[in-house]
């Protein structure tokens, strides 16, 4: 009797925007993996801008992607290339094919289709950036998917989109031509409307009120969405927090806790080789961020553990409470983050453009000092705060300097 072989693990790496090093990521990880000892194939699921096989080293592939479209290959299978790397092997990305008018929604069903059935230990998909449709279905063939973000507030507000786009799309696949969750969910996804639905818990607790067996359904769904976070690009202490701003506001709004699995460093020695075509992990000049992704492997590698029982705040702590919106000023964008800092008497408001803090401003409040604020005072005071910045900004009362100003880069 033939052995059945057992499928593979999928670790999916995505990004809410471009140039977080998501896919250097993604083939440092493979590179690893393998010298591990695992079958390792690499995915460059990016369709029409594919990179993967130069983070690898490898300037030309002879097989890609494309042949699936023009029937040059049968199957993956057919497609999977051997790499300078033991045991690591990769399916290369592609150009669009401008005659093929739904290319990539023809190789998105052929790719979740038959990863899973791939030889291989270990499959790692690196994606497109966005939230477009086929981007997320690829994302989702993965139990806990990876993204990828920077420091950057912007970075941060696109994970979170990413996040809710890519919940959203698992909530309607497990509900497939069902109308009443469909409604619910654009009521959801698009606040505003007559029938809005601020958040994923608002939206499980009125699809229970029409039908009890739905929200058992809806609430499986959600708890088993539990992504993975990589903070990319982090300079210091102060920056790594970005990966519980980005917690804090899901766990509000859609009712996850993304699981932060490691930070890189910002390192110019990795972006040095990068542009040599030199994978981070054997290179010597990058020592530092390769001992990180050797530890980030580690994590993603370690087996799923059940989640702890959620504490209580402890005594003498009131947590950690975020607020951050974006606005336009003056035709720029601006992100206002406001926060109650740890183990502070503080509420901190800063004004963000394009990664550069515009505005700080701290005010301690008395009510704060003996750290034992109920959280409905706590939450008070942060929004209290959080909406005069904004208005502060509608009618030009905060000192902002202007585009160009050198006092900006402060």
């Amino acid at each position: 009797m033939a052995a059945v072989r057992e499928q593979a693990l999928i670790w999916t790496v995505g990004s809410g925007k471009g140039g977080v090093g998501k896919t250097l990521l993604a083939a440092n990880l493979g590179i690893l993996a393998a010298a591990a000892g695992r079958r390792v194939v690499l995915v460059d699921g990016d369709l029409g801008a594919s990179n993967l096989h130069t983070a690898l080293g490898i300037p030309y592939l002879r097989r890609t992607l494309n042949d699936l479209v023009s029937g040059a290959a049968a199957g993956l299978e057919g497609v999977v290339e051997k790499t300078p790397h033991p045991r690591l092997s990769l399916v290369g990305g592609s150009r669009e094919l401008p005659a093929h008018a739904s290319y990539r929604a023809e190789v998105t069903r052929r790719l979740v289709r038959e990863v899973p059935g791939l030889d291989a230990d270990l499959v790692i998909v690196d994606l497109a950036a966005g939230t477009a449709a086929q981007v997320l279905d690829l994302f989702l063939l993965a139990p806990r998917g990876i993204v990828v973000l920077t420091p950057d507030p912007a970075s941060i507000q696109n994970a979170y989109q990413f996040l809710k786009a890519a919940l959203f799309r698992r909530i309607l696949a497990a509900f497939p031509r069902n109308p009443l969750v469909a409604y619910m969910v654009h009521a959801a996804s698009r606040p505003g409307g007559r029938d809005r639905i601020a958040s994923v818990p608002e939206l499980v607790e009125k699809i229970s009120k029409v039908d009890r067996y739905y929200g058992e359904v809806l609430t499986r769904v959600v708890e088993g969405f539990a992504p993975r976070v990589v903070v990319n690009m982090v300079r210091d202490a102060e920056e790594e927090r970005a990966a519980t701003i980005l917690s804090a506001v899901t766990q509000k709004f859609l009712g996850i806790r993304p699981t932060l699995a490691g930070t890189l460093p910002l390192d110019p020695a990795v972006q040095e080789a990068a542009r040599g075509l030199r994978p981070v992990v054997l290179e010597p000049a990058c020592r530092r961020a390769a001992e990180q992704i050797h530890l980030l492997a580690q994590a993603l590698s370690a087996p799923e553990e059940e989640p702890a029982a959620e504490e209580g705040p402890r005594a003498g702590e009131t947590g950690e409470v975020w607020l951050m919106d974006n606005v336009e000023y003056r035709e720029r964008p601006l992100y206002v983050l406001t926060e109650k800092l740890n183990r502070a008497a503080a509420v901190q408001t800063s004004i963000y453009h394009r990664g550069r803090i515009l505005f700080s401003r701290k005010v301690d409040y008395p009510e704060l000092r003996d750290g034992g604020t109920d959280p409905a005072t706590l939450q008070r005071l942060v929004r209290r705060q959080h909406l005069a910045a904004l208005k502060g900004i509608e009618r030009g009362r905060l000192s902002l300097p202007e585009a160009g100003d050198p006092s900006a880069d402060a």
